[in-house]
């Protein structure tokens, strides 16, 4: 054999003893992980483990706890003018949830004398002129809403979802029937 096919010989022997030692160590520590794990294994009593009872404990009280919570809504979540906001035509916010101001929802002019189905307090009642409803007492009902007086004051609340120019709700509240009630409330 020649030099060059001895050094090639001698390389590929050192390779290959090195990667054995290589791997002779790598499996020696998967050998001793797994007499480890083996050890471990063999020092655990199943059912009379105290960290299982430890956390069976804790499962216990907190579940102890769930029981005696109380769960109250402020709010029903199933109306759903807490969750839809209404605009009338001209894309303006209805506010119907005001808790002291009249919301307008239907006028029937056919009857003698006209009605109105209007919500005050999250109540809904029927009015007619001349009804109290809280401190507001029914002045008037027109084609487009409620004049209501309060505190020495009138208001008109229109229909919801109809738009009323500025100049339709100040004739609104004008009239003989406003004329003539001067009670204060």
């Amino acid at each position: 054999m020649d030099r060059r096919t001895r050094f090639f010989w001698a390389l590929t022997i050192l390779a290959g003893i090195v990667i054995f030692g290589m791997e002779a160590f790598a499996l020696n520590g998967i050998r001793t992980e797994r007499e480890k794990i083996l050890a471990d294994a063999a020092n655990i009593s199943i059912g009379t483990d105290e960290e299982l009872e430890r956390v069976i404990g804790e499962l216990e009280s907190e579940l102890g706890r769930r029981a005696d919570f109380k769960f109250t809504l402020k709010n029903n979540p199933m109306k759903l003018n807490k969750v839809v906001f209404l605009t009338d035509e001209m894309g303006r916010l209805i506010q119907s949830m005001q808790a002291n101001t009249i919301r307008v929802s239907g006028l029937y002019m056919n009857f003698d004398p006209p009605r109105a189905t209007v919500e005050f307090q999250q109540k809904e009642s029927q009015v007619k002129v001349g009804d109290v409803l809280g401190k507001f007492k029914i002045l008037r009902i027109t084609e487009n809403g409620v004049v209501a007086y309060r505190e020495g004051k009138s208001k008109f609340y229109p229909l919801q979802g109809r738009t009323v120019t500025a100049d339709a709700a100040r004739n609104s509240t004008r009239g003989p029937q406003f004329d003539d009630e001067e009670e204060t409330y």
